[in-house]
Parts: structure tokens; sequence; C-alpha cells
């Protein structure tokens, strides 16, 4: 989580953010979807300013801000296909293993 930057963070945001339709704007299903996302987005960014920020420290607190990010990045990758993609921004905390690509690597 170190070498993810506070403008890499807000790039980030602001993109995902700028994606979210507005939900008071949408019918029924399509609005209780997008306020699902934006909740999911706000918990994310949330938990990610929360653990970068905390005075504790060590291989717990460092896994839930990797999770808390790899997440939002996951959410954001929603429009990769989007011009406008903070490529630079969505990296991940993490590398997979080959064999196992549902596992990280330890």
């Amino acid at each position: 989580m170190e070498r993810i930057t506070d403008e890499q963070i807000a790039l980030l945001v602001s993109f995902a953010y700028a994606r979210i339709s507005d939900a008071d704007a949408l019918q029924e299903e399509a609005c209780r979807t997008v306020t699902a996302l934006r909740l999911v987005v706000d918990k994310q960014i949330a938990a990610v300013r929360y653990f970068r920020t905390s005075p504790s420290s060590g291989a717990a607190v460092a896994e839930h801000a990797n999770a808390s990010w790899n997440l939002l990045v996951s959410i954001a990758r929603i429009w990769r296909d989007h011009s406008e993609f903070p490529i630079d921004a969505a990296m991940e905390t993490f590398e997979f293993d080959a064999e196992s690509p549902l596992m990280p690597t330890r």
C-alpha cells in the first residue's frame, strides 16, 4: 500500500464517482443497483483512507488496506475501456499466483 500515492487514490476515487449515475434519476431496480455500487465504493474509500492514516501498523492493517484498495480498483475496472480510465492509479497492491490466480502470492 506504500507505493499507492494520495494522488492515485484521488484519481481513482474521482473517476469512480464520475461514472456512477445519480440514483435519483433512475427507476427502481437501477436505482437500487447504483445505490449499492455507490455504498460499496464509499466504504472502500473510507477503509483505504482510514488504514493509510491509522496509527496502528502490522500485517493485519496492511492486509485490510490492500484488500480495500484492490476492491476499489476492481470496481473502477468496470469502466477500464473508458477514455479517462486512470490506468496509472489503478494498480493492485499484490500479485497473483500463476497456478492459483484467485490467491495472492505471499
